[in-house]
């Protein structure tokens, strides 16, 4: 994820694209372009972190240790894929490494 993700967002909101660009998005952009930088710094850190924390939880959702319902009885999400031979090979098995553990090494293994 790096840096790339957190700056493509803030480079989309300071030049939102399109003709119906509402007012908040135009206020948006008007904001972030007076951001001094080591404000726009400290607000690519918080989205990143933020981006870093929903991947996290959809992971969880994924491996099972977190759920959508409340209650006794959940479901559960499983993650195929389907080759083009048809050959399906499940991503989030219910033994073994879990996504949202791999999605945090991986995250700190890059800094």
């Amino acid at each position: 994820m790096a840096r790339r993700l957190p700056q493509g967002i803030l480079a989309h909101a300071a030049n939102p694209p399109g003709r119906g660009v509402t007012p908040e998005a135009r206020a948006r952009a008007g904001w972030l372009a007076d951001l001094d930088p080591e404000s726009r710094t400290w607000l690519e850190q918080l989205v990143s972190e933020g981006v870093a924390a929903g991947l996290h939880k959809a992971c969880c959702l994924l491996d099972g240790v977190a759920a959508i319902e409340d209650g006794p009885d959940k479901g559960h999400l499983v993650l195929t894929h389907v080759a083009a031979d048809g050959t399906e090979t499940r991503l989030n098995p219910e033994s073994g490494e879990m996504l949202h553990d791999l999605f945090d090494h991986h995250l700190h293994s890059r800094g």
